[in-house]
């Protein structure tokens, strides 16, 4: 009986641990805005699998999406320490963190990480 518990309690961490994102690990507004200002980054969606560019101008509202071969032009912005893009009817919020390797991921409000921002360039490069 004990050793289960033990199990349990071992598998319970590690479930914690994996699929959730401490909120101290969250990038704040100011980082965001300089990592996004004037940049194209290169996504990829975690669920779904499909990936995307966009580039988020310098005025700090307008972004331009690029996925398999069309460009659709939307709106961007940052709320408090989330960043925020207008896709398909409503403004999508998210955390960013940095994973420490070069690439970040946009968390949603429950801790998962939703999409990988696997590459980011300077300028308009879609």
């Amino acid at each position: 009986m004990e050793n289960t518990k033990s199990v349990y309690t071992l598998a319970l961490f590690f479930l914690l641990s994996t699929t959730a994102v401490m909120a101290a690990d969250f990038l704040k507004a100011d980082k965001i805005k300089s990592l996004v200002s004037g940049k194209t980054i290169h996504a990829k969606h975690l669920k779904k699998g499909f990936t995307f560019t966009v580039f988020f101008d310098t005025d700090g509202k307008t972004a331009f999406r690029k996925q398999a071969g069309k460009t659709t032009k939307t709106t961007y912005k940052i709320v408090g320490d989330t960043h925020c893009i207008f896709w398909k009817g409503s403004d999508r919020c998210a955390n960013i963190i940095d994973n420490g390797n070069g690439t970040y991921s946009r968390v949603n409000i429950g801790g998962k990480k939703v999409i990988d921002w696997t590459k980011i360039e300077n300028g308009k490069k879609l």
